[in-house]
């Protein structure tokens, strides 16, 4: 069958072929940071890995620095979509503002602990990468956003009026005892696993973060407030 030329000129075919490839290199890197916990391998592995070969790969990145930048870029942007969908309607239609902060915190952390092997690889090359860094800090910032609108929408539908101040704090707690549990980039610091378990975890971030955002009486919350009784 007859091939056509793209827009830009190239032949679909050999167009598809090279996307198809750098999506094996890019597999094949996914898997090796996974395996490793760190960026700790080399081009040849990720080819040989890939059923690639290093030139293909010279032809789409720089070297190694880039197809890591290239990965976590893909990756992140995925996550960031998954938290968007995922914990920014976790709290929609709770019985109570109780129940919606619980299932806020629990989705976002089961994402951070499903996702551990790729996120903690990252945490460790932005260390001396600042593109990295950077994309890793831009992807936490919109983490953040998110929680923050969740826990907000969920004490609007619930009849309170929670500051941002207040839920920004929330997230701070939340996000710091998380990575600290899941030991991401800096293992030393990790909670060690005999300590508690992971619902144990949960149900730890679940009361911290409901004391700093939920009502402590039935009256009046700490940095809420009922928007029947606000004057």
């Amino acid at each position: 069958m007859a091939t056509r030329p793209s827009g830009d000129g190239l032949l679909q075919p050999k167009q598809q072929r090279s996307r198809d490839s750098f999506a094996k290199v890019c597999a094949a890197t996914i898997a090796l940071l996974r395996e490793r916990g760190t960026g700790q391998f080399s081009l040849a592995e990720v080819s040989a890995r890939a059923e690639v070969s290093i030139g293909s790969i010279y032809g789409r990145v720089a070297g190694k620095a880039e197809l890591l930048r290239v990965v976590q870029d893909q990756e992140f942007g995925r996550l960031d979509a998954e938290t968007e969908r995922q914990v920014g309607s976790a709290g929609v239609g709770a019985p109570d503002f109780a129940h919606a902060t619980m299932r806020i915190v629990a989705v976002y952390a089961e994402i951070l602990r499903s996702n551990r092997d790729l996120l903690s690889p990252f945490f460790l090359l932005g260390v001396d990468d600042a593109v990295i860094l950077d994309r890793g800090r831009r992807s936490g910032d919109a983490g953040q956003a998110v929680f923050i609108r969740a826990v907000i929408a969920a004490a609007a539908e619930h009849g309170l009026d929670l500051s941002p101040q207040c839920a920004h704090w929330a997230f701070e707690v939340f996000y710091s005892l998380s990575v600290r549990y899941l030991g991401l980039g800096v293992t030393a610091t990790a909670i060690p696993q005999h300590a508690y378990d992971w619902q144990e975890l949960l149900d730890r971030l679940t009361r911290t973060v409901r004391l700093i955002v939920a009502p402590s009486d039935p009256g009046q919350p700490p940095g809420a407030r009922s928007t029947s009784t606000a004057v």
